[in-house]
């Protein structure tokens, strides 16, 4: 049964059409919007950035901060956590031994690639230190990758990043001291070693170094 074939008319313009009336209605909406925006700026839903700032929740996840302890080393010991948990591959640690015996590895070089970053935050969940945290600041622009890879220098925890107008803290392990802090269960930083840990050095240091071994004899040579 062959098929019925429906022939379709375009309907006639009207006149208003035609005219391009329609369009006029779309352009008195835009310029009404924008009488509105001018004559009325306190009901405006956009933010005059950078005058204006949007305040963020204190778990946004920005860029990051390496923390320290109380005497300025970074509490960061080169356990690779971060690096292992991290999806987008961003983070480069470099371990060195710490000069001093009360804490661990250290970081000799710790690099972040914000360029690669997801913001995650899945680095500040696997640290096992408290040493890396995020901050609410996302202003965050380069010129080329090289600026974009954030070096100790520029992840070390500055006083800017909670001062007056800076970001503020972000997303991180505790909001506060956390709970076995507050209990007094452990010391993080290792402050309670130092003092033994420099008397042991001192002791160490204080023992004369061992007599040069004697000469070995040479070895006798084979008769003809």
């Amino acid at each position: 049964m062959p098929g019925k074939v429906v022939i379709i008319h375009p309907q006639e313009p009207t006149l208003a059409v035609r005219l391009y009336l329609p369009l006029l209605q779309g352009m008195a909406l835009t310029l009404r919007k924008f009488l509105a925006n001018v004559f009325t700026p306190s009901v405006r839903p956009t933010i005059e950035y950078p005058e204006q700032r949007r305040e963020y929740s204190d778990r946004y996840r920005g860029r990051h901060i390496l923390k320290s302890r109380e005497d300025g080393s970074l509490k960061c010991v080169a356990c690779y956590m971060c690096a292992t948990a991290c999806p987008a591959d961003c983070i480069n640690i470099v371990a060195g031994e710490h000069p001093n015996l009360a804490y661990e590895k250290y970081p000799t070089v710790f690099e972040i690639d914000l360029l690669r970053c997801v913001m995650c935050g899945f680095c500040v969940d696997a640290c096992p230190k408290d040493a890396i945290w995020m901050t609410k600041d996302y202003e965050m622009s380069y010129f080329s990758r090289k600026d974009a890879i954030y070096g100790i220098p520029e992840l070390t925890e500055k006083p800017s990043d909670t001062g007056v107008g800076g970001p503020g803290y972000g997303y991180r392990p505790y909001y506060g001291a956390s709970p076995a802090k507050k209990a007094g269960q452990f010391e993080p930083s290792g402050l309670s070693l130092l003092p033994m840990t420099l008397a042991r050095n001192a002791a160490i240091n204080r023992v004369p170094p061992p007599p040069p071994k004697p000469p070995a004899p040479a070895p006798a040579k084979p008769a003809v």
